[in-house]
């Protein structure tokens, strides 16, 4: 089966494609610039790549029309900025304007839990008339995931001072391979057409807790101060120059510390009750190389 994705600045973007790749599935991703893919991705795993610009309509000619579903990976690291939003949603339309060029049965729209702006992409979406599902996904822990950067980032800090937040808010962190697994099930799968399910792991912690179990895993002794009154601004800063995380990353941190990102239309669970979800501990060793 031909599978396209678009939004492969995305993480999780790029390793879907290799895991479809392994499945046998015939993937062609769509981006502006294929060097940047392969700085990532290794061409070993035969993925056919197409260059274009989505926000401003430029489509490869050669595009196959035999692609039956399909990805499209938000890639904004927060949708505070009204631009950011209004520039995703434009790309989406056109999207889904080049998708109907195709045998495309299913587009599967995948963003951050974070992510409060549903309800305009659902709108979009049903008036399409395209068979869709939208994913949200919690903090991913994988190799060169943001949260897994963000903990490594902290760790090599002799003090660690964060906002209050990051005692209080709570996270629900989710292996790679099992979002992988859940993002190839639903492909053509019509009981999941039109709805919006929300994916995190087995176990829900806070973040301080959640960091504590990585440094008991690297077998790091640090000291967490989590101190109040430090506002966005603040937390901002610290991020990017305190604890030098790269711009979309410390974006990342200053989302994670405000709100609990917890699954709550969790009902992938009922539909692939085969998936067994790997505990956090398997997560972290996991993506810290560890047997």
């Amino acid at each position: 089966m031909e599978v396209l994705i678009t939004g492969l600045n995305n993480y999780l973007a790029r390793n879907i494609a290799v895991c479809l790749a392994e499945e046998d599935y015939q993937v062609t991703c769509l981006l502006r610039n294929r060097k940047f893919f392969y700085k990532h991705v290794p061409k070993k795993y035969g993925i056919n790549i197409v260059e274009g610009d989505l926000f401003r309509g430029t489509f490869p000619p050669g595009l196959s029309k035999e692609v039956r579903a399909a990805f499209y990976f938000n890639q904004s690291p927060i949708n505070e900025i009204d631009i950011r939003l209004e520039m995703d949603l434009i790309a989406l339309q056109k999207y889904v304007r080049l998708l109907k060029s195709t045998a495309c049965e299913h587009l599967i729209y995948v963003t951050k839990l974070s992510d409060d702006n549903i309800d305009r992409v659902k709108s979009l979406l049903n008036k399409s008339g395209m068979a869709y599902t939208i994913m949200r996904i919690s903090n991913i822990v994988g190799k060169g995931s943001a949260l897994m950067n963000i903990f490594s980032n902290l760790a090599k800090q002799r003090w660690i001072v964060l906002p209050k937040e990051f005692v209080t808010s709570r996270c629900q962190p989710i292996h790679l391979l099992d979002v992988c697994a859940y993002l190839s099930k639903i492909i053509l799968n019509t009981d999941t057409y039109g709805k919006v399910f929300d994916v995190g792991g087995p176990e829900v912690m806070t973040y301080k807790e959640a960091f504590e179990r990585y440094l008991d895993i690297a077998k790091l002794k640090k000291r967490v101060l989590a101190l109040p009154g430090l506002g966005k601004p603040i937390s901002v800063f610290m991020g990017r120059y305190l604890y030098k995380f790269e711009q979309d990353v410390a974006a990342a941190f200053t989302v994670y510390m405000r709100k609990d990102l917890v699954a709550v239309n969790d009902g992938l669970n009922a539909h692939y009750p085969g998936i067994k979800l790997a505990p956090f501990q398997v997560s972290l060793r996991y993506a810290l190389g560890m047997p």
